[in-house]
């Protein structure tokens, strides 16, 4: 990725340098990195954070980027949302989960349709894979990527992100902003649930966003506690990291220092912590733009939810030869 970037951007420093490197969890980094790059890989005997620790070091150098052309400096949460479903239509659950078709002609033809024309319509062509009995919690599904959906005998599915239509992201929270419907330094998911939810017409703003997101089934058990994003690694979190991928390497290692809301939402705490690049998103653009994973569940969405800081970033390039 450093081909990528301007040179004047990148300076070379040491890992006494990082603020927060010695007191980091470097074992929870290094298991990250493992889901990136497969478990069998004969590092995997590393058991401790010092041993950690010592693979970083002797296996990557660390670059701080420095942002010289003042690009978009923003680091939000994302998180896996659990929301109540149904396997039939039924009055209450009446808003359609879809995934791809398996006819790929049918496919290449039915991405054209804009989020209106799926919303509005139903199309056979899909499979529905489940019901949800409210639309704007299903429109932020589209937007986290993944969701735990909860039925009504207690059971659970997990559903992730498979594909989306031909059009670009576009961002509902900068409209609102833009046009005096939400003030930007109080934007945050929830102020725009809230206003999603007055009206009819405010739902429809999401139309907007002509961006839509098809489905498919993951694994959900004991020992699978966090989805896998959209570049199939399953997720850790406060370690995985969404960036550019039109600029990062997958499963680069990115020390990130900003701030996170803290348990109660109001304030913020430090955040300084090695993170891993191995998911992306539609609105993730530009070197100094990422989107932390924070878990799943409402707690995680409380705290993912209101998370916008700036953050300073270091990024670890790969040496050569990687040395157990």
């Amino acid at each position: 990725m450093f081909e990528k970037l301007n040179r004047n951007m990148v300076q070379g420093i040491s890992f006494n340098d990082i603020p927060g490197w010695e007191e980091d969890d470097h074992l929870e980094a290094y298991n990250a990195l493992l889901n990136g790059i497969g478990s069998k890989s004969s590092r995997k005997n590393i058991q401790t954070t010092l041993e950690a620790k010592f693979f970083f070091e002797k296996n990557y150098k660390p670059y701080l980027l420095k942002n010289i052309f003042d690009e978009n400096n923003l680091y939000t949460g994302y998180f896996e949302p659990k929301l109540l479903a149904s396997k039939i239509k039924t009055d209450q659950f009446h808003y359609p989960l879809y995934g791809l078709p398996s006819d790929a002609d049918a496919t290449s033809k039915l991405f054209n349709l804009t989020r209106k024309d799926l919303i509005e319509n139903t199309y056979k062509e899909f499979p529905i894979l489940g019901w949800l009995n409210n639309r704007i919690d299903l429109y932020f599904m589209h937007i986290q990527g993944s969701g735990l959906l909860e039925y009504p005998d207690g059971s659970f599915k997990r559903y992730i992100y498979s594909g989306k239509n031909n059009y670009k992201y576009t961002s509902i929270g900068k409209y609102l902003t833009e046009n005096g419907f939400l003030k930007i330094n109080e934007i945050s998911m929830f102020k725009i649930k809230k206003w999603m939810e007055k009206e009819d017409k405010n739902y429809r703003i999401s139309y907007l966003n002509k961006s839509f997101i098809f489905f498919k089934e993951d694994i959900y058990n004991k020992t699978t506690d966090h989805p896998k994003g959209q570049l199939g690694i399953r997720l850790s979190p406060f370690r995985s990291l969404a960036v550019d991928m039109s600029i990062y390497e997958l499963n680069t290692p990115v020390w990130i220092k900003t701030k996170i809301p803290n348990k109660n939402n109001n304030s913020d705490k430090e955040f300084e912590r090695l993170m891993i690049a191995q998911d992306q998103g539609s609105a993730i653009k530009g070197i100094f733009r990422g989107d932390i994973y924070f878990g799943s569940g409402n707690q995680a969405g409380d705290a993912a939810g209101s998370m916008k800081s700036k953050g300073d970033i270091v990024i670890l390039k790969k040496l050569e030869n990687l040395n157990d």
